[in-house]
């Protein structure tokens, strides 16, 4: 399972690299997002075993999809505030594709839950697509990458989770603060940052996939890869909208 989920996750970190190389275009980072985004809506509530996925699928499509769309096309005063309108939206529509199930339906208040969840990750995996818009789009994307495949690197191994949730971070921060040497306009302290979140979120998830055994067939290595990647994505974005204040 987990060399199938760092596969997965090499092909999307790939093509999110090469979107981004492409600085004087921004619709090629805004495409490889919503692919990762209309993945991760037909798998996770297939991957969490929701009662009811298909509303929850499409719940989740529109709403990441719209978020994408308005973050290329309509930025506004901070280029990801459309997110917040798309997640208002999304948290209604969720609620209410529970309630129209009917009062004997099963599973409706855990089809809100990770509704929500699901929702909230697929919106603000449009962080990705906002990077096009910055200067910094592209060192963001590699460090980002390189902090991943680190981490990844760490969780892959059959190391006990009190290790890998120790160790990943550690590799990541390394790596992060390594890749700032490149000609990316990123600090070092701005890469090591990017690098401790997104080893602590590759850490954290693999333990709660481990006990969870939620990963078990193509839609869970699906959903999960996509996840790691869109929430590392929007990690990596807000770090950088608050260290520009340092």
């Amino acid at each position: 399972m987990r060399i199938k989920v760092l596969l997965c996750g090499l092909v999307a970190v790939a093509l999110l690299t090469l979107a981004s190389s492409l600085s004087s275009l921004t619709w090629p980072m805004g495409a490889v997002t919503a692919i990762l985004q209309l993945v991760f809506a037909y798998t996770w509530p297939r991957m969490v075993r929701s009662d009811a996925p298909w509303p929850i699928t499409i719940i989740l499509a529109l709403c990441s999809l719209a978020a994408t769309a308005a973050t290329i096309f309509m930025p506004g005063a901070s280029v990801m505030s459309h997110s917040v309108e798309a997640i208002a939206v999304g948290v209604l529509l969720v609620f209410i594709s529970q309630v129209l199930r009917g009062a004997e339906a099963e599973g409706r208040l855990a089809g809100v839950v990770s509704g929500v969840t699901g929702m909230v990750l697929a919106v603000l995996g449009s962080a990705w697509a906002a990077s096009a818009l910055v200067g910094y789009g592209f060192g963001l994307t590699v460090v980002t990458v390189i902090s991943l495949l680190g981490a990844g690197a760490v969780v892959v191994t059959r190391l006990p989770n009190r290790i890998t949730m120790l160790l990943a971070p550690l590799v990541a921060v390394a790596l992060g603060a390594a890749a700032s040497a490149l000609p990316i306009d990123i600090l070092w302290f701005q890469g090591a940052v990017m690098g401790l979140l997104a080893g602590l979120l590759v850490g954290s998830l693999r333990a709660l996939a481990l006990a969870s055994k939620s990963v078990r067939n193509v839609s869970g290595i699906l959903g999960l890869s996509c996840g790691i990647i869109l929430l590392s994505g929007a990690a990596s974005w807000y770090a950088m909208e608050v260290l520009a204040f340092i």
